[in-house]
């Protein structure tokens, strides 16, 4: 297994202080215009429209109601490639049926949210850091209010879901999620993009494959 130096832990140590600051200076309604903030969300990503399965209208309109929370202005449709990859994963997650839903690094929430808003009815929780999900429980409270959808969260171990996050931990954090939460859910699906050091090495029972190439160039997606 690959060793990974301290420059990769004060990396992201630095990283989720600055995620946390923003996160806590800005509040759920203008959270989105920080810089860092966009960075870590990825907004602005380019993601191909034809790559998603045909949505309702009624459903479009819920899901920018739900985008557009945490920016001062009106977002633009024509920029939403961050929300289009979130329903690109959560079409696939939600083809494999799963009754509950473990997200290790759950960003804002709005994963979660985009997958009530495309009719998940199974249990769900976001395992984050504790001033992360004192963030996410806010934004999902305005994520009810208003969209109706019910964003209640419960803890049961059976499908884990991770886009990105478990992939950039330090080693000694991603080893603790792997065998407390990882190995025991029975089923999962993991998005796998180690960079700035983090270890590569994936050192639990899966399938693995690439991303498509002409989205995610180099990434992992991980199944079990």
């Amino acid at each position: 297994m690959v060793t990974i130096g301290g420059e990769h832990k004060a990396w992201l140590d630095n990283e989720y202080q600055e995620w946390v600051t923003a996160l806590n200076t800005t509040g759920v309604h203008t959270f989105k215009d920080h810089p860092q903030v966009r960075r870590m969300l990825s907004i602005g990503l380019e993601f191909p429209v034809d790559t998603l399965s045909p949505l309702d209208p009624d459903l479009l309109s819920t899901l920018f109601l739900v985008d557009d929370i945490g920016y001062r202005e009106t977002h633009p449709t024509s920029s939403r490639g961050d929300l289009r990859r979130m329903v690109y994963y959560a079409q696939k997650i939600m083809a494999r049926n799963p009754a509950s839903i473990m997200e290790i690094g759950g960003g804002c929430g709005e994963f979660f949210a985009v997958m009530r808003v495309l009719g998940y009815q199974g249990e769900y929780c976001i395992m984050d850091l504790g001033d992360v999900e004192h963030f996410q429980a806010r934004y999902l409270r305005r994520v009810k209010k208003l969209t109706g959808h019910s964003v209640k969260q419960t803890f049961n171990l059976e499908f884990c879901v991770s886009l990105y996050a478990l992939g950039e931990f330090d080693t000694a954090t991603r080893d603790w999620y792997i065998e407390k939460i990882v190995k025991l859910c029975s089923h999962g699906f993991l998005l796998w993009n180690p960079h700035s050091g983090a270890d590569p090495t994936v050192n639990f029972p899966c399938s693995i494959h690439d991303e498509n190439p002409l989205l995610n160039e180099g990434n992992k997606q991980l199944e079990w």
